[in-house]
C-alpha cells in the first residue's frame, strides 16, 4: 500500500512539474528532456532511438525554418527534439512580424513550393509533406490564439516525422 501511495505521489509530484513547467513557457523539449528522465524507461514503449533524434537535429537545418518575410525576426531559440512517447522528430521555429497575417501567408506560399513541399493528404489539411532523408516530413504553419506579448503579431513554422514516416500537423 505505501508502495502504491508513494508511485502516485511521485507521478503527480511530475506531472504538476510539468504543468508548471509549460504555465511558466518552458519549452516542449526540455519537458520532454525532464519527462524522459523522471519516469522509467517502461513508460515510453517506443522511446526515440539516437537515429531518431539524430534525424530531429538534421529537421532543424531545413532551410524552410530560416525563411521568413521581410520585416519579420526569429522570436527565441529554434525548438526541437524527439517525443520519446511516439517517436516523434520535430523542429520549429517562432517569428515576430511586423507586416500582416496575410503578408506572412502570402510569402510562405510561395516559399514552400520554391523548397519543395506539396499539399499532404486530404485528412491533414492544412499540412505539407516533404521527402527528408527518406522519410516523409510534414510542415505546418500557424498563429497562435494570443500573442505572448500585447501588440506583437507571431507565428511559427513546424516540421515533423515519426519513425514511421506519419507525422503531426
Amino acid at each position: 500500500m505505501k508502495r502504491a501511495i508513494v508511485t502516485v505521489l511521485a507521478v503527480g509530484c511530475i506531472a504538476g512539474g510539468v504543468a508548471a513547467m509549460g504555465a511558466m513557457g518552458v519549452g516542449s523539449f526540455v519537458e520532454d528532456r525532464l519527462v524522459s528522465l523522471m519516469l522509467p524507461q517502461s513508460f515510453f514503449p517506443y522511446r526515440c532511438t539516437e537515429g531518431d533524434k539524430r534525424f530531429a537535429s538534421s529537421l532543424a537545418t531545413l532551410g524552410i525554418l530560416d525563411a521568413h518575410p521581410a520585416g519579420a525576426k526569429p522570436y527565441e531559440e529554434r525548438d526541437g527534439g524527439c517525443n520519446d512517447d511516439d517517436r516523434l522528430a520535430y523542429a520549429g521555429q517562432s517569428y515576430r512580424i511586423s507586416g500582416s497575417r496575410a503578408d506572412a501567408l502570402s510569402f510562405y506560399r510561395k516559399a514552400v513550393i520554391k523548397d519543395g513541399w506539396k499539399p499532404a493528404p486530404k485528412d491533414m489539411e492544412g499540412c505539407l509533406v516533404k521527402a527528408v532523408g527518406g522519410r516523409k516530413v510534414y510542415l505546418s504553419m500557424g498563429f497562435p490564439d494570443v500573442p505572448r506579448e500585447k501588440g506583437l503579431d507571431e507565428y511559427y513554422v513546424q516540421v515533423n516525422s515519426t519513425a514511421d514516416g506519419g507525422g503531426l500537423c
